[in-house]
């Protein structure tokens, strides 16, 4: 079992929740301050590093709800890996224990929001990526930026936070689109550092019934019409789809093969010569739509049209298929080919068993031979932590019980257990130094291909509201609509919503109010004499929004 390096600093905190500050020496204690993004080209100073909690004393018990989406009963390894994690933990420390609170996504926020207005929200939540920024600007989460800047018990490196995959500047995303300029979770089951995708399960006796080769499934988009129109012609159903979520996925295996960088060419270099992280750049694309830049871009027709296309190799009547019927076409034999994420592996493996054989693929890439306009490539890895655990604000009343649930999220994200819970989950880790489990290697993207990045694709569609999905879209699949009223539609919708979006951040309660906030802990920080590191990291933060206020100023056409 992995042992735990002494610090005696956090041994001095512990101190401090005890009330036995005399016996414990004069160690200062760690800042309650946040460390915004920080310049992202630029590499950060060296510091010394303060260190992480030891958990609490043996004497008292611990309880530690876990809220999650993935219960005992469901067909993925998620539950099992967590579990075993607490409890491998509760064995190092006999005092804590832990409870799992099983919600399924559909109701899962509103039960959240009850739980915190009654108080009752369990101590670690998991939460999607759009759910940091609503529950951490509320003031319900808790800011873990200390801790990420001290040493965890369970690892060699100088700080907690450079213990994962991109290090500190994989959380500048997070920390940008909070007020506090803070990480408010840990990550899991994800890596910035990979380009992971969402490939094609395929029926590969489905596909010697086809005449085709199983053992060499399609590299680009045309191979991939070739073996479509094959599979269609021997009798079963290419592709299975449904009328949710697929539809945006097929979308994303196109559009996100078209317009890398293209929002650069409507702005001064003085904002496209760095990389100042996904919210930035997001910003310059927001900007974009409501000024009407992205309504007719040069690659729209060839995107829409190899879209509308590829919906013919869709079973008849897919637009009365629901997203939870479309896997079982798979399953049964009836169609030869899914898409699905790396989080359905191990349940479809099991569904499937030794009915067929199959593989998985990566999505095809589209290059000029079929759209001049083509970028040929996957996106190069993120570098961005989006998905994981929170932890509950109200931990802090509780000094002892803060520094116990610190301490178990920086084993939860230790070499040692992550490297078994990936192994039992099938799952990626966020962690350096963790392998990736054999069964799901397939799922990232030749690394060789994986280097496009700020691609706009089909964001003009995406971020458009409730009208575009499905009905609108489906139509234009459909053939009930033509390509130019639908980009027309379309681009109108979208136009509207990012108006409405970059008017409230230039508003008074947009960016002006979060320089406010910024500028304002900054001089809190510097009276209270923070670290030079966390002072140099607020600073670039408060740089960054005005930028970004500042662009949005220069370019927005009412």
């Amino acid at each position: 079992m992995l042992a735990k390096k002494t610090n005696p600093f956090w041994l001095t905190l512990v101190c401090v929740a005890m009330l036995l500050l005399a016996a414990c020496g004069s160690a200062p204690a760690a800042e309650p301050t946040t460390a915004p993004e920080p310049a992202a080209e630029e590499p950060a100073p060296a510091v010394e590093p303060t260190v992480a909690p030891e958990p609490a004393p043996a004497a008292k018990e611990h309880v530690i709800k876990i809220m999650t989406w993935h219960g005992p009963d469901s067909n993925t390894g998620y539950y099992d890996g967590y579990k075993q994690i607490a409890d491998d933990y509760t064995a190092m420390h006999p005092n804590v224990t832990f409870e799992f609170v099983y919600q399924p996504l559909d109701g899962y926020k509103e039960l959240l929001d009850t739980q915190f207005v009654s108080g009752s929200a369990p101590h670690i939540i998991q939460m999607q990526p759009w759910m940091f920024g609503e529950y951490a600007n509320k003031g319900v989460l808790y800011n873990l930026n200390n801790a990420y800047n001290s040493k965890s018990a369970y690892a060699d490196a100088p700080r907690w936070i450079d213990t994962f995959s991109g290090g500190e500047a994989s959380f500048a995303g997070i920390r940008s689109s909070n007020k506090f300029g803070g990480i408010f979770f840990v990550p899991s089951d994800s890596n910035a550092t990979m380009s992971i995708g969402q490939p094609i399960f395929y029926n590969k006796d489905l596909f010697k019934k086809a005449g085709l080769d199983p053992e060499k499934p399609p590299q680009n988009w045309e191979e991939y019409r070739t073996v479509m129109k094959a599979l269609k012609a021997s009798g079963v159903i290419p592709v299975a789809a449904d009328n949710g979520r697929w539809v945006g996925w097929s979308l994303g295996q196109v559009g996100y093969q078209f317009g890398e960088k293209y929002v650069d060419q409507f702005y001064d270099a003085k904002y496209t010569d760095k990389n100042r992280g996904v919210e930035y750049y997001w910003d310059k694309v927001y900007l974009s739509l409501a000024n009407g830049q992205l309504e007719n871009a040069d690659y729209y027709d060839d995107m829409l049209t190899i879209w509308q296309d590829y919906a013919q190799y869709w079973q008849e009547g897919w637009t009365g298929t629901a997203e939870a019927d479309a896997p079982n076409l798979f399953m049964t034999g009836q169609a030869a080919m899914l898409q699905a994420g790396f989080w359905d592996f191990q349940g479809y493996s099991e569904l499937i068993g030794d009915k067929f054989e199959w593989g998985i693929f990566p999505v095809p890439v589209i290059t000029k031979e079929t759209s001049q306009y083509a970028i040929g490539k996957y996106g190069a890895p993120p570098n961005t932590q989006d998905y994981g655990f929170t932890v509950n604000a109200t931990v802090e009343q509780d000094k002892e019980l803060e520094v116990v649930i610190v301490d178990f999220l920086q084993y939860f994200s230790s070499v040692e257990a992550q490297t078994k819970y990936v192994e039992i989950a099938k799952s990626f880790s966020p962690v350096d130094g963790v392998p990736v489990p054999a069964e799901i290697k397939g799922f990232v993207n030749p690394s060789d291909r994986a280097t496009a990045v700020e691609v706009v694709g089909s964001s003009f569609i995406e971020w458009g509201d409730g009208a575009i999905w499905p009905g609108l879209s489906q139509d234009f699949l459909m053939g009930n609509i033509s390509l130019d009223d639908y980009k027309a539609k379309v681009a109108e919708l979208s136009r509207d919503g990012s108006k409405g979006y970059v008017e409230g951040m230039i508003g008074a309660d947009g960016y002006a109010a979060q320089i406010t906030a910024a500028e304002a802990k900054l001089a809190e920080m510097q009276a209270d004499g923070s670290n030079e590191l966390m002072i140099q990291s607020q600073q670039a933060t408060i740089e960054n929004l005005k930028l970004r206020l500042e662009m949005m100023q220069t370019y927005y056409k009412p």
